[in-house]
């Protein structure tokens, strides 16, 4: 009887420990991917201001010359799959983070799934109550 006890407590305990370990994991992903973004942000910046017709940039462990159209071009679809990526993490850390306070038999956060206003939305609100 004991045993069983102790089973079920390691299979608890394990399965906690792991979705905690997993959504820390992710945590670091998404910081990652976040000042991967930041940087092709700011190279992307620097190049705006770049009257050149080719630029030399790195890809991998080899610098390239390419025109500097192309380079933006590049960099902007970086920066989007970056926050492609991260929307996905986002996703994901808040489904674990359900789980595990389900796990834990906590209530649910309040307020966690809340989703930020769009543009179009906030130009109507300001219509509507008057605001310019």
């Amino acid at each position: 009887m004991q045993d069983v006890q102790n089973q079920k407590s390691f299979q608890y305990l394990y399965e906690v420990e792991t979705l905690a370990q997993d959504i820390l994991t992710d945590k670091e992903t998404k910081l990652d991917l976040s000042n991967s973004r930041n940087k092709f942000r700011e190279a992307f910046r620097a190049l705006q201001g770049v009257e050149d017709r080719r630029t030399w940039m790195q890809m991998g462990s080899v610098f390239v010359e390419r025109p500097t159209e192309e380079c933006k071009r590049i960099l902007l679809n970086e920066i989007a799959n970056a926050d492609k990526d991260i929307e996905g993490l986002d996703k994901s850390i808040k489904s674990k983070l359900h789980k595990l306070r389900d796990l834990e038999h906590e209530p649910r956060l309040e307020g966690f799934t809340l989703n930020p206003i769009s543009a179009a939305e906030a130009k109507a609100l300001h219509k509507a109550f008057g605001a310019v």
